[in-house]
């Protein structure tokens, strides 16, 4: 009798697992990034920062380097400066990563590493946000942009943010994959407006006023690129309704003399709009405007020092 022992072996498969958990950042930033009123004719820069917050999760006690990207919407920087658009006008700007504003806060796409934030985790693998200040610059030098509201819109690829743990080693600029991130708007006003330069006149020292005593100056005056003025002069301290018949007084006595917007002394130069004003478009840069004085033949008074204001006003 044979008996035939069948053995059973069973093989168990122990499948290891476990989770490689992957660092998951939020940006939060303003919405947009306002540099406010930006007087060109002033010829002055105009800055502003603005506050970026960034918070991660992941695995316990690691840390994490994020990477924060920004290029520019409006065809890409050229000349190291930035473009913001108001309609086919634009203005030059800058994003800088320090306070001196001399470091470009740059973008992957433009060959940069962008701005590095380490974001240390703790053990329940969360942060506590890092701050991280953008500082920005319109620059001086454009006094020719028109008035207008200036924008640029960061989102998709302008405003990439890459993140990954420090231990993998990877450095900013070698991270070649990321997340679509904290897109904003960059806004700045060019407002209309013209500023005046105010001059003197001196008819110098005549003895007798038995002829005609002419003299001239110039008034600075800078507009917004395209916008219509007007310059007025008023009647001086006398409130003379004729530019002609202004007075220069010493006491009571006075010297009657006129103002005018041509060389020739024939364009009586005053107040009224469309009258006799001087009308111009503004460039945005200051242009000098001749104003021509006359002390026409008249009695002569006693001698002294005899004077008026004249209140110059732009309408635009």
């Amino acid at each position: 009798m044979r008996r035939h022992v069948y053995g059973i072996l069973m093989l168990a498969v122990l499948a290891l697992s476990g989770t490689a958990q992957a660092q998951t950042c939020t940006i939060t930033r303003p919405a947009t990034i306002n540099f406010g009123t930006v007087d060109v004719l002033l010829n002055a820069p105009v800055d502003v920062t603005a506050t970026i917050s960034v918070s991660c999760t992941g695995i316990a006690n690691r840390t994490v380097r994020v990477c924060l990207n920004v290029g520019d919407p409006n065809t890409g920087t050229v000349g190291g400066v930035r473009r913001a658009l108001s309609g086919t006008n634009l203005l030059t700007y800058q994003f800088y990563s320090d306070p001196g504003r001399t470091v470009k806060w740059s973008s992957w796409k433009t060959g940069g590493a962008g701005v590095e934030v380490l974001v240390p985790l703790n053990a329940a693998g969360t942060s506590t946000p890092v701050a991280v200040t953008m500082y920005g610059r319109v620059f001086a030098g454009q006094q020719t942009a028109p008035p207008g509201t200036y924008t640029a819109n960061f989102n998709g690829t302008f405003t990439h943010q890459r993140s990954r743990y420090t231990s993998t080693g990877q450095l900013c600029p070698a991270m070649t994959t990321g997340t679509l991130a904290w897109a904003f708007a960059k806004s700045a006003t060019v407002p209309a407006k013209c500023v005046v330069t105010s001059a003197t006149m001196n008819f110098g020292n005549p003895t007798a006023l038995t002829a005609n005593i002419d003299a001239s100056t110039n008034l600075g005056v800078a507009c917004s690129t395209n916008l219509p003025y007007q310059v007025q002069l008023n009647g001086g301290l006398s409130g003379a309704t004729n530019p002609t018949l202004r007075r220069m007084t010493k006491g009571a006595e006075f010297v009657t003399y006129g103002l005018y917007r041509d060389a020739a002394r024939t364009q009586p130069w005053g107040d009224t709009l469309g009258t006799n004003t001087l009308s111009g478009t503004g460039t945005g840069n200051t242009v000098a405007v001749p104003v021509y004085g006359r002390v026409p033949v008249q009695t002569t008074p006693t001698p002294g020092i005899y004077t008026d204001t004249v209140v110059v006003t732009v309408n635009y």
